[in-house]
Formats: C-alpha cells, sequence, structure tokens
C-alpha cells in the first residue's frame, strides 16, 4: 500500500492558508492588494472586532463578471499571467492565485461584484471553502468582499491570534503601506465603526505621510529624487535630527510592492553614517524602481522580502540617494577660523592658564604640546590634584627639567571644592578632567576611574522616576503647553494610557482629534525635546508585545533616559561633580538601565604593569 497520498482539495487549502494567511491583517493585505489591481479609485475597509467578527473590503474597480467571480475562487486562478515569461516580468501586486481560496477555506466569505456598464452583478458564498450559492444581485460597480468567523474551522490557529488591540496594530500597518504606495488611490479604514483613516487622492504624498506619521514628522522631511544605473530612488527621508528609537518607520516599497529587506536598511544606515547616534533611526519612507527581471518578489509566500539580481548595486544606488539629498538640505555649520586670533584670547576664552616662565617649578602640573589643540565652547578645563597617588621625584626629572616653549598649555590643578565625591568601593573620587566630552576622568584609592557620563545619567534618571512613581507623583507645571501632532494610533494609546504618564509625572490633555497638549513634565527633565520624548515613548509602547499595548514602568523610564547627557555634550567641572553625587545616590550605580557599565576602573596594578613597574 502507497504511503504517500493526495491530498484532498480543502486540506491543500488550508495548508495554503497557512503560508499567507497568518492572522486578519493577511488578509486586509490581500483583499486590498486584489482591489488596487483591479484599477480602483476608492478603496473602503472595515473591520469589527479586530478582524475576528468582520474584515469587509469595498473597492470601485473593474469588478468581474459571474464566470470570473466563481473562477477566482479557484485555486490557482489569476487573470495576471498567460505564459512563462510573465512571472519573471510581474508589475501587479499579486499573481499567484492562492489567496483568495485560501482566505475562503477558513472562513465565511460573500462576494458581490458588477461590471462598469451592466445592469446587475453576482453573489458568490463560501463557507470554510464549500460552495454555498451564486446568485445575481443588485450592487454598486466594483467589488466587496465580507470575511466573517476568521478561521472558524481552524480553532488552532484562531487561538494563536495575538489581543485585539494587537491585531488591529497589524492591519492599520497593513493598511498604512498600502496606502502610502498607491497615493493617487482614495482609502478610508474603519474599526467598529469608528473612522481611523481617512484620506483623499493626491499626486503629492507628503499629505499622506502627515497622516500616517503626524506633521511633526514631515516638517523634518527632506525629499529624495535619485536615479541610477535605470534604478530610480524617491520619496522622504528624515533630517539627522530627528530620529526614532528603532526601524518601526523606515518603510521600503520595491516596485510599488511594500518590502522588508536588510540591504535598504544597511544602505540607510551608511548613508547617515556618523551623523545619527547609534541605535538611532531615522524615518524614511523610499520608492524603489527597477525592472522587474531584476527582482524577485516571490520568494516569501506574503511576499514581504525581495531577492536583487544586483544586491550591492541596488545599496549603493540608494546610499548616493539619501547621501546627496541629506548633503543639500543638511548644510554644515562654517567653522570657525582661530588663526587670527590671539594665544592669550583663545585661553582665556578655554580658561586655560598659560605661561611660558619657570612655571614647572610645581610638580603638579601637565604640559601638553598645543599643536592641534582647537578650543571647543567656554569649559573648565582644569583638573584635580591626586591625593592618594605617590610619585617618585626621579619619575619626573627628565620631564620637569625641560623648559616650557612658546607652543604650551598649562593645566593646573583645582580644590575639590570641600566636598568628598565617591561611589560604593571606590573611595573618595577627584576629577581630573574629561577624556573627547564622553568621559569624565577622575583617581582615586583604587586608581584610574572613568565614568561615561550619559551612562551614568541614564541610571539617575531611570532611577528617579521609578522613586517618584507613586500614588501622588512629582510634576513641574508648565508655563506654555507644548502642542504635540500625533497620529491616530499614537492618540489613541495616549488616551488608553493617560494614568500611566501621569504616574511618571506627565500630565497630558487632549486638544482636538490628533493633538495633544503636555502642561507638565517630571521635575528636572531638559526642556529641549519633550516632543521627542513623547514620541519615544509611544514607539516604546507601540513596539512592545505587552497584552493591551500596556507597558510596564520601567520599559517606559528606559525611553524617558533618552534625555539624559549624550555622549559629545560639554559639562563642566560642577555638573561633572554633580553628576557623580547623584549616581552615587542610586541603588545600582554602576550600570544603565540597558545594562552597560557606568564605570570602569584601571587599577593601579593594571597601570604599574602596563608600564612596565612591575611584572
Amino acid at each position: 500500500m502507497s504511503l504517500i497520498r493526495i491530498l484532498p482539495e480543502n486540506i491543500s487549502n488550508k495548508i495554503a492558508a497557512g503560508e499567507v494567511i497568518d492572522r486578519p491583517a493577511s488578509v486586509v493585505k490581500e483583499l486590498v492588494e486584489n482591489s488596487i489591481d483591479a484599477s480602483a479609485k476608492n478603496i473602503y475597509v472595515n473591520i469589527e472586532n479586530s478582524g475576528r467578527k468582520l474584515i469587509a473590503v469595498v473597492d470601485d474597480g473593474s469588478g468581474m463578471d459571474p464566470d470570473d467571480a466563481l473562477l477566482c475562487l479557484e485555486p490557482h486562478a489569476t487573470s495576471k499571467i498567460r505564459k512563462e515569461e510573465d512571472i519573471n516580468n510581474i508589475i501587479t501586486m499579486g499573481f499567484r492565485g492562492e489567496a483568495l481560496p485560501s482566505v475562503a477555506s477558513i472562513s465565511r466569505l460573500r462576494l458581490r461584484t458588477r461590471k462598469h456598464g451592466k445592469i446587475e452583478g453576482t453573489e458568490v458564498i463560501v463557507h470554510g471553502g464549500r460552495f454555498i450559492s451564486e446568485n445575481p444581485t443588485g450592487c454598486a460597480p466594483g467589488t466587496e468582499i465580507r470575511i466573517s468567523d476568521i478561521f472558524y474551522n481552524t480553532p488552532a490557529r484562531k487561538k494563536f491570534l495575538k489581543s485585539p488591540s494587537t491585531e488591529e496594530k497589524h492591519i492599520y500597518e497593513s493598511f498604512c503601506l498600502l496606502a502610502l504606495a498607491n497615493p493617487e488611490i482614495a482609502f478610508e479604514l474603519k474599526m467598529d465603526g469608528r473612522t481611523v483613516v481617512s484620506t483623499p487622492a493626491d499626486k503629492n504624498i507628503l499629505p499622506r505621510l502627515g497622516v500616517f506619521l503626524g506633521n511633526h514628522a514631515v516638517s523634518s522631511f527632506v525629499p529624495v529624487n535619485y536615479e541610477n544605473a535605470g534604478i530610480r530612488v524617491s520619496g522622504y527621508v528624515s533630517k539627522p535630527g530627528f530620529v526614532k528609537n528603532n526601524r518601526r518607520d523606515q518603510r521600503i516599497f520595491i516596485n510599488g510592492r511594500p518590502i522588508r529587506t536588510n540591504i535598504a536598511f544597511s544602505a540607510i544606515r551608511d548613508a547617515y553614517s556618523s551623523m545619527i547616534m547609534k541605535g538611532s533611526y531615522p524615518v524614511v519612507t523610499l520608492f524603489i524602481q527597477l525592472n522587474p527581471r531584476d527582482v524577485d518578489i516571490n520568494v516569501h509566500p506574503a511576499k514581504h522580502e525581495a531577492r536583487f539580481h544586483n544586491e550591492r548595486l541596488i545599496s549603493s544606488v540608494i546610499k548616493q540617494g539619501i547621501s546627496e539629498s541629506l548633503r543639500v538640505a543638511v548644510k554644515p555649520v562654517p567653522a570657525v577660523s582661530t588663526q587670527k586670533l590671539s594665544l592669550n584670547s583663545i585661553l582665556e576664552g578655554a580658561e586655560i592658564s598659560y605661561s611660558n616662565k619657570d612655571i614647572l617649578k610645581s610638580k603638579n602640573n601637565i604640559i601638553l604640546p598645543l599643536t592641534g589643540f582647537t578650543p571647543s565652547q567656554p569649559v573648565q578645563m582644569k583638573y584635580d590634584k591626586p591625593t592618594s597617588t605617590k610619585t617618585n621625584d626621579s619619575d619626573c626629572n627628565d620631564f620637569a627639567n625641560n623648559k616650557p616653549d612658546n607652543n604650551s598649555i598649562i593645566i593646573m590643578p583645582t580644590n575639590s571644592e570641600g566636598k568628598d565625591l565617591s561611589l560604593p568601593g571606590s573611595g573618595i573620587i577627584n576629577v581630573l578632567g574629561f577624556l573627547d566630552d564622553t568621559y569624565i576622568l577622575g583617581s582615586s584609592d583604587i586608581g584610574l576611574i572613568v565614568i561615561d557620563q550619559h551612562a551614568a545619567h541614564e541610571r539617575i534618571l531611570f532611577e528617579k522616576i521609578l522613586n517618584e512613581n507613586g500614588d501622588k507623583p512629582h510634576s513641574q507645571k508648565l508655563l506654555l503647553p507644548i502642542t504635540i501632532n500625533l497620529t491616530r494610533g499614537e492618540a489613541n494609546i495616549i488616551k488608553k494610557q493617560n494614568e500611566a504618564f501621569y504616574r511618571l509625572g506627565f500630565e497630558i490633555e487632549p486638544f482636538g482629534e490628533n493633538t495633544v497638549l503636555i502642561t507638565a513634565i517630571p521635575p528636572d527633565f531638559p526642556m529641549d525635546n519633550i516632543s521627542g520624548l513623547i514620541s519615544d515613548l509611544l514607539d516604546n509602547i507601540i513596539s512592545s508585545n505587552e497584552p493591551s499595548n500596556k507597558i510596564n514602568d520601567s520599559s517606559i523610564a528606559r525611553a524617558a533616559c533618552r534625555l539624559a547627557v549624550k555622549a559629545h555634550d560639554v559639562l563642566s567641572l560642577h555638573e561633572a561633580k554633580e553628576l557623580i553625587n547623584r549616581l552615587a545616590k542610586c541603588k545600582l550605580p554602576f550600570s544603565c538601565p540597558h545594562g552597560r557599565p557606568t564605570v570602569i576602573n584601571i587599577s593601579f596594578k593594571e597601570l604599574e604593569k602596563r608600564f612596565g613597574r612591575k611584572l
């Protein structure tokens, strides 16, 4: 008896459905793509109970006659391929033919359609892949497909659906991608009777970007329009000053189809290069047009990914297109020449003492060559004298016998302002100075102390927020409220999570449909980028996998820590000491909320080993 059998059609359809239909958002994607291919000018999507109860897609496209209305539900039926060569020249959204019958096999489907110019249409009803009826009906020109009780006959798959808010989020993202790819088509999305998105047709994509990303994002966009080697790159990218903490708002379209491709993501990262910090992601909406024969979009069942004939060329063109646009839009700040300034004026501005006399009689002075020195801005560049280290006079004989020339800077030691700085296990810390405007250098009884100013401030803010997160949170009222424009999805999250924001010290009030007012913030928070902070908080909530888009206070605090001082932010000596004092009061001072160390110690033993004093 043969062990190999041909599967019944109803089982094979359910297997095919598992490849392309994994959640309600997949159904929305497949049905809307069919409407786009039918040359629709208006597409309406109606969702009930996150797609579990109803998914309805109505369009005014070309419609179908009775024969096509039945054939479209047959496996591998398509109007887009006539011969084998057509497979390598696909320009439509879909062509494989199993999406609609696969959807019909795991739901209750009702299709109504009428061709333009015909007096009556056709209605077809299919339940779980089983044909129920086909009748003439009255309906508007175009096609209406209603999918109800999705996965009703596959309970195992239905059990793995996520929370309603998570499924709605995926539906919204799928709808957003298709609407962005087709600005010439009017789209409307309703969820549970409420209009979530309504966008008129427009040749310009900017208004649609404003709907989905918010007007605050649109104001930071730079247009991209570049062509090379038969590849055209167009769209918009954000200026380096407007970034997110994840890649969620980087959207790539290949020949009008939304695609996830690491080739494009890597090219975007290379184009921004040193303009943005590591872990930050610019907002990008790019449309890439190339010969369909040079790209294979059928490597993923749901056509989310693509394979390119020449990956290096694609990456290079994307990078060049973005780089050219940024070069024009982001004009470099002209450098200030110091060649005509006197040496004394430069040193006074940098608060560095200079002398060409016998100042080397003191052993605590350090001489640095002036060559290549460029002062930044008026900051304290002096350092504190170490109190616990011992210096052998013979070690400095050669150094002290040299007379300073006219190209030397003397960095004088200062007092510790009568206040001891200490960290657990490190003893008293004497601040020596700064390295690369990123690290605070200090000496202690155990050796050299190096503190990452950004990681340290992150830990301080993190614990401050959590400690103040109680029934009576501390807030700082703003004299002038800050207005923030949001997307509909973000505005809904603000409404749902307003109490969580309030417990953290933020007071947020609605101000229109998609606009809010920030009237209070946690104490001691910088005022320079409150809108960016709120955006990061929302990104954190949206990208979380918590039920109902809830997120614990620790995660919100981590996002808030993005307001900490950054690497290369110039601190004064007083600010550095205050930072160390506040870090010493933290419960866990030696790591930031992300797990990176805040403090590194280089012991005297390690220094002696490095300098060959001891083996």
